[in-house]
């Protein structure tokens, strides 16, 4: 499917339209984040090692290139540089000197001695807005490690608050895509900061930081009120992915009235008494789950939806990934396109966001050049 012109923006009427962004980093926070940047309109220069990007060849590839290093690099231009040498310094310079952005995700040592440091371009580069996102961050005992998704999991108790039993990380990279959300929205704050002031900013992110205060509302509720407040430990409630004749069905009973439609929707009201002697909530949810399996199996996930939905009861079949690309509502929403890529046809996906009621275009191609 393709998106239907008349519904999409010319580039030329982009928000970020006539932004030039240079973006000196690998593997997924921060070319994601350029990637949302190219989206909203912005034209993005990346720049890579003289050899490619080592990331080119991370995953699943085609032809030499990865799947993943596509996604989040669609639509830039590259520029093959030694950043080490006289010359491809020259050349970055020259970049910098009509960029809006530079975004990095370089260790801090290794962009102090490029001469990457936010003193050092704010001299060269006044207007300049600096985003730099680190690990752990600029200073501190654990500045200088590397870093990937799995240890910021690690290190900020999201893995061990996946299990009882052992510590979980995520199958997604889902602090890579969230600390590249937090470096989009720093480059659109400064934008607008830079709008006031004339001045470009310094922008420094740490992927510890990040998760840190993504992860409170929830994760850091039962570390939250502070003595004399009782200390206690929440446990994390069983998921409602129940199974069902073909398959499974998710139920979130967020309200006492979807706990009593539940009961309603498996033909169990009498169940009502027995929830009702729980003594929290984390036991009940895990005994409603169990209840209701038991009747859930006995019908396919498609009579189910229909039973909750004639309930008000939130609830959605699980799907695989391939039937998520051919579900009703996600081909309303118009969200992926096919198009003609650079090493042949390609799947992409668009930027959630309509402006004005228009989608964002989508672009698969970029420029090694």
């Amino acid at each position: 499917m393709t998106l239907d012109q008349p519904a999409v923006h010319r580039r030329e009427d982009l928000p970020l339209h006539g932004v030039r962004v240079v973006e000196i980093a690998s593997f997924i926070s921060v070319p994601l984040a350029g990637s949302m940047l190219r989206h909203l309109g912005a034209i993005v220069l990346k720049v890579e090692p003289a050899s490619g990007d080592a990331f080119r060849r991370f995953g699943l590839t085609y032809r030499g290139m990865s799947a993943t290093w596509a996604n989040a690099n669609q639509g830039k231009r590259s520029r093959f540089l030694d950043l080490k040498s006289a010359e491809g310094r020259g050349e970055l310079d020259a970049l910098l000197e009509t960029a809006d952005v530079v975004l990095q995700n370089l260790r801090p040592e290794a962009s102090a001695a490029l001469g990457l440091d936010g003193a050092t371009l704010a001299s060269q580069f006044p207007r300049l807005i600096q985003v730099a996102l680190s690990g752990y961050g600029d200073s501190g005992p654990k500045s200088s490690l590397p870093v990937f998704d799995g240890l910021i999991q690690a290190a900020t108790g999201m893995a061990a608050a996946e299990s009882d039993v052992r510590p979980l990380p995520t199958r997604a990279y889902v602090v890579d895509k969230i600390s590249a959300l937090f470096v989009t929205q720093s480059v659109l704050a400064a934008l607008v900061a830079r709008e006031t002031t004339g001045r470009g900013s310094r922008v420094d992110l740490a992927m510890l930081d990040i998760m840190a205060f993504f992860n409170f509302p929830d994760h850091g509720q039962d570390r939250t009120f502070l003595p004399p407040a009782p200390l206690r430990d929440e446990k994390p409630a069983r998921g409602g992915f129940l199974r069902a004749a073909d398959g499974y069905i998710a139920v979130v009973p967020v309200a006492g009235r979807h706990v009593l439609a539940c009961l309603d929707v498996v033909g169990h009201p009498e169940w009502r008494d027995r929830l009702k002697a729980c003594p929290n909530t984390v036991e009940l949810t895990a005994l409603l789950y169990e209840l209701m399996e038991s009747e859930t199996q006995r019908r396919p996930v498609r009579e189910w939806e229909a039973l909750f939905k004639a309930h008000d009861v939130p609830a959605t079949g699980v799907l695989s990934f391939d039937q998520h690309l051919a579900d009703p509502q996600t081909l309303h929403n118009r969200i992926y396109a096919e198009e003609e890529g650079p090493l042949g046809p390609m799947r992409t996906v668009r930027y959630p966001a309509r402006i004005d009621g228009r989608y964002l275009p989508t672009d698969p191609t970029w420029d090694d050049t």
